[in-house]
């Protein structure tokens, strides 16, 4: 057989770890009394070449390609399975074949698209099955193909059984995510290897992307602990990280079925092996130790490796041996005195000596030859340097990459590094697998080991967010050299979507060494807590000498004012002069910021910004060429001097400021008028049922009021003072949503001479059945009534209020994009403005209008029209008396009232409310 096997067998990405009861690591600890002869050691991940039978194949006849059973085929030599001689198979369309000659039985693949359990694995009575691709399978774009062939030498014949063009079938609401699939199971003469090996398929186009569950794996006499070998991988996971467990105990629910995806499928050749159980197998399974290792600070250090019994004879007395050479030589060997069928143990060799020099290592971890040498020993390259420490093994590329959770900020991962002597970083590395469209971020922290029991604990540096590249690559990340003494975590964080953090397999992983955090603040927890999580991550660093000029201390932000800011600090004895460096807050001091020298604390930093966010850091000089490391980020954000609009148009669109529950734009005062929980605030998106909807007209952000389930809205926003003209008219206009047309929001928009609900005395727009919940509407635009214009008759400040008044329980009410200009009132009469009184403003129907001196010779005309322009009522006036203009029939909303006397005419808005 050629092949290319990883001895190491992979998992990782989980479908979502927030998601998924990982119990503990699943090993070995098979009873073997009438247990399957297959188990999870011996079963190997890699690729070989797909053939596909073509002409030399013969074809395999069944009544439909739907569910169908074909006649009892011969193998062509006697395969032993599970302790019994078989020379026939069944095969079934849904992707699996039954040895010997009973067909299978319903049901003939898993409970549901998404539903991984049940289905032939788990049924009853169905037994000595091999499924490399169980689920509801069709014919895919041409008629699907059944074939098989029997070739070579009696003694080492192979055959191989192919299902060519089938399909998932569209379920549930689910697109098809295979359009054409070939796949093949090669069983093996006198090895009894089974393998399973699959082309790159066709993916669909049509639909969406999504996560299916498939069965893949061996069954002998049931479903129970020892009798099955089955494939476990997250959907989005590589087809190369699929690893194996040996019962079908939570498959499909706790642990993840053989899960697919369109964008995640199988490459060409991908090839599962199994093995069969020997006598006397000792196996090398995983080696713990660093790729890269930093002399002094990794010293002492101690290899360890992991050795299982993988056959089913009790083992004794077993030399396992350690073998460095290359830059340094080293041997140790230890005895395994006992090891039981399916137990392992690690096995820890004497220190590395402390004369070590710099260069590279090859280790090896061998046992001594048996019934099966293929995983007799493993080896590990590794670097001895003076700076760098990691545990990806640099003779091996990546096998995959994965996430805590793509759909909400906040997990992590952290890698531990003991360290023996106070240091600095300098760099961090990451390494990335491609992923393609990637627009995820992410920050790194160096973490003290100093949480309980070991486990991540104080922060000790955050970075600036990164931006996660789609190409492959190792990223190098400056650090402004922050100190840990003793050990330390280095950590990913999510800030949004899934970053896709690369690995390679260590099965079994380590204790104590590899955390994730599902969540900001959750728990950390080391990866041996799940089942079939065997990775290490891509995150190594670069250590430098601690300097001997000492950091300052204390370092503090007072007297915040508009465009400057008290700085203080407690430097070093020897400290001479300060850099203080300060930027936009996440910048990198490293490779940006402004530095200004500052002889002692205090020290004022002038020339901020109004209400711009700050990160500062000091670093103290101890002469010409001794610079501590840098102390910080402090974080502060100068103050907000009110603005004074004058200059038209006024324009916001909240984007200027990062979504906050408490900030709004310098100008924008908030208000909470019945102090709940609920208010308006800046956001780029909200919490609909789980997932984070948009809520920007123009990205990022919008101002969103969200409901209170017991009390009704009673929440105002202001606009900065409007320095508005007599003689101007001032016309505003803005886009208003809603989430969900079931709960009509409520809004009305008014203007005054204070930001207070009392000052504002005028309303100038209101709508109190806001419904528009796929789209924003923008007022004065088609259906959307336009705001009342501002005419003031006095120059002066004036300010804008928003009112949201919906009713308790209603949902989401999105504001954006508002917008003011300004013209000159022309054509009017100030005679005219001033001889007549409307009242009441707003009025239920009844409009009062009072008209003295007018100097009207004949009658007044009186026009009503609406936002639209439209005129909807007519009426005549005399002057020096009292008419009533009735308006009852109107609909709510905002009108114009134009009177005209000759050619002189005046006009007011007026809002209509019953």
């Amino acid at each position: 057989m050629t092949q290319n096997y990883s001895k190491t067998r992979a998992t990782t990405p989980w479908r979502k770890l927030a998601l998924v009861g990982l119990l503990g690591l699943v090993t070995g600890g098979v009873a073997h009394a009438q247990a399957l002869n297959y188990n999870v050691s011996n079963t190997f991940n890699g690729t070989t070449a797909y053939t596909d039978l073509g002409a030399a194949g013969t074809a395999i006849t069944t009544p439909n390609t739907d569910d169908a059973n074909s006649a009892a085929t011969p193998i062509g030599f006697t395969f032993n399975f599970n302790g019994q001689d078989f020379t026939n198979f069944v095969l079934n369309t849904n992707g699996y074949l039954a040895l010997g000659t009973t067909a299978p039985a319903a049901p003939y693949f898993p409970a549901g698209p998404q539903d991984g359990t049940g289905g032939p694995v788990a049924a009853a009575g169905q037994n000595n099955l091999l499924l490399p691709f169980n689920y509801d399978l069709e014919s895919g774009t041409a008629t699907a193909e059944y074939s098989y062939s029997t070739t070579g030498a009696a003694g080492s014949r192979v055959c191989v059984i192919q299902w060519k063009g089938v399909s998932d079938k569209a379920l549930g609401g689910l697109a098809k995510q295979y359009a054409s699939f070939d796949f093949q199971v090669k069983l093996y003469e006198n090895s009894n290897v089974v393998e399973f090996v699959y082309n790159a398929p066709v993916v669909t186009t049509v639909g969406a992307d999504a996560f299916h569950a498939a069965a893949v794996g061996i069954k002998g006499s049931g479903a129970a602990a020892g009798q099955v070998v089955l494939g476990t991988k997250g959907s989005t996971q590589a087809w190369s990280g699929t690893s194996f467990v040996n019962s079908n105990a939570g498959y499909g629910t706790t642990v993840n079925s053989h899960n697919f995806r369109r964008i995640a499928p199988p490459d060409a050749g991908r090839t599962y092996q199994f093995q069969p159980i020997q006598a006397n197998d000792a196996a090398v399974a995983t080696i713990y130790t660093m790729g890269k290792l930093a002399v002094p600070n990794s010293l002492p250090h101690t290899v360890s490796a992991v050795v299982s019994n993988n056959g089913f004879a009790a083992l004794a007395n077993v030399p396992v041996t350690l073998t460095v050479a290359g830059a340094n030589t080293f041997t140790s060997t230890k005895t395994v005195e006992t090891l039981a069928p399916g137990a392992t143990q690690v096995v820890t060799f004497d220190a590395y000596p402390t004369t070590f020099v710099l260069g590279t290592n090859t280790l090896t971890v061998s046992v001594p030859a048996d019934n099966n040498n293929s995983n007799n020993s493993l080896p590990y390259t590794q670097q001895i340097t003076a700076t760098d420490v990691a545990y990806i093994n640099p003779a091996q590329g990546l096998a995959g990459a994965f996430s805590i959770n793509p759909d909400a900020a906040g997990g992590a991962f952290a890698v531990k590094y003991k360290n023996s002597q106070p240091t600095s970083i300098s760099q961090v590395k990451v390494g990335f697998p491609a992923s393609a469209g990637s627009t995820s971020t992410y920050i790194l922290q160096v973490l003290r080991a100093d949480g309980a029991n070991g486990t991540p604990g104080t922060v000790v540096y955050t970075s600036p967010v990164q931006n996660r590249l789609a190409a492959a690559s190792t990223v190098t990340i400056a650090l402004p050299l922050p100190i840990v003494q003793g050990d330390f975590y280095l950590a990913i964080r999510e800030t949004s979507g899934g970053v896709a953090l690369g690995y390679q397999i260590e099965d079994p992983i380590r204790n104590n060494t590899f955390y994730v955090q599902l969540s900001s603040g959750a728990t950390w927890r080391s990866l041996t807590t799940f089942a079939g999580i065997p990775t290490r991550f891509a995150v190594d660093a670069v250590l430098a000498p601690v300097p001997a000029c000492p950091a300052p201390t204390e370092l503090a932000v007072s007297d915040i004012k508009t465009t400057s800011a008290v700085i203080t600090f407690t430097g070093p004895a020897n400290g001479t002069t300060y850099a203080v460096i300060y930027g936009p807050k996440g910048f990198n001091p490293a490779t940006g910021g402004t530095t200004v020298t500052a002889p002692a604390s205090p020290f004022t930093l002038t020339g901020l910004t109004n209400f711009t966010e700050y990160d500062v850091y000091v670093q103290a000089n101890c002469g010409a060429t001794d610079r501590s490391l840098l102390t910080g980020p402090v974080s502060f954000r100068a103050l907000c001097e009110p603005p004074i609009v004058n200059a038209f148009p006024y324009a916001e669109n909240f984007d200027g400021i990062a979504a906050s529950a408490n900030l709004a734009p310098c100008g924008i005062k908030l208000l909470n008028v019945n102090t709940d929980a609920k208010t308006w605030r800046v956001a780029s998106s909200f919490n609909n049922n789980g997932v984070a909807t948009p809520v920007a007209s123009s990205a990022p952000n919008a101002l969103i009021y969200e409901f209170n389930s017991a009390a009704p809205a009673d929440d105002w926003f202001f606009t900065p003072a409007l320095a508005l003209k007599a003689g101007n008219k001032y016309q505003l206009s803005f886009k208003y949503r809603t989430f969900n047309a079931a709960y009509a929001e409520k809004l009305e928009v008014k203007f005054g001479s204070t930001d207070t609900p009392a000052g504002q005395t005028t309303t100038i727009w209101n709508n109190d059945n806001i419904t528009n919940s796929t789209a924003y509407l923008t007022t004065g635009t088609g259906t959307s009534p336009a705001v009342m214009a501002i005419t003031p008759t006095v120059s002066g400040n004036y300010y804008i209020g928003f009112h949201a008044y919906s009713d308790r329980d209603k949902y989401v009410l999105a504001v954006d994009d508002l917008n003011i200009t300004s013209s000159v009132v022309t054509g009017t009469s100030s005679a005219l403005q001033q001889a007549i009184n409307l009242y009441p403003n707003p009025t239920a129907g009844k409009l009062t209008l009072e008209v003295r001196g007018a100097n009207a010779k004949n009658g007044l005309q009186v026009e009503v029209t609406n936002m639209l322009g439209q005129r909807v009522h007519t009426a005549t006036v005399r002057d020096n008396v009292t008419s009533q203009i009735d308006l009852s029939g109107l609909a709510n909303g905002m009108y114009v009232v134009k009177v005209r006397n000759g050619n002189d005419y005046m006009v007011r808005n007026v809002s209509v409310q019953k």
